[in-house]
């Protein structure tokens, strides 16, 4: 992995995870420094290995609000015991799958979840950014079969 790309999510090591939120069928999620995490793709995530949250879960809705689904239940349900933990490791696998560890015992994976489409060019599946008002943070975006830090 490029130095620069290593230095970066290095950067998330100590942050504290201060907000989870559902925007648009993936979770945004804010960490201190204004670093921030948007799970597009298959994001799951884990406290003490129990499974509170995937953004799959916006697939059992009741069909007549687009928040009355279990992603958005579950975020809401279950934010308070997931807040608050600091990363204390981050890592990104040969596949560009995102894996994070807090020291609350919760864990957030973020995992590449489509192949080639046939239909457009490669998809977001996640990605972890720098929040500036200007817009001059850095990005780095994990596609379909690629990774772009900007």
């Amino acid at each position: 992995m490029d130095k620069d790309i290593t230095d970066f999510i290095n950067l998330w090591v100590g942050k504290r995870l201060e907000n989870i939120n559902n925007i648009c069928e993936m979770l945004d999620i804010c960490f201190s420094d204004n670093l921030v995490l948007h799970g597009m793709g298959l994001t799951r995530v884990f406290l003490n290995d129990d499974l509170l949250i995937t953004t799959i879960d916006y697939n059992s809705w009741d069909e007549s609000e687009s928040r009355h689904n279990d992603e958005w239940y579950n975020t809401y349900r279950y934010k308070s015991q997931v807040i608050g933990g600091k990363v204390t490791n981050i890592s990104i696998n040969k596949f560009n799958d995102l894996f994070l560890e807090l020291d609350n015992g919760v864990r957030i994976e973020c995992y590449i979840a489509n192949a080639y489409p046939h239909y457009n060019e490669e998809c977001e599946q996640w990605v972890l950014f720098e929040h500036t008002q200007d817009h001059s943070g850095r990005f780095l975006t994990a596609y379909n079969k690629g990774i772009s830090f900007d």
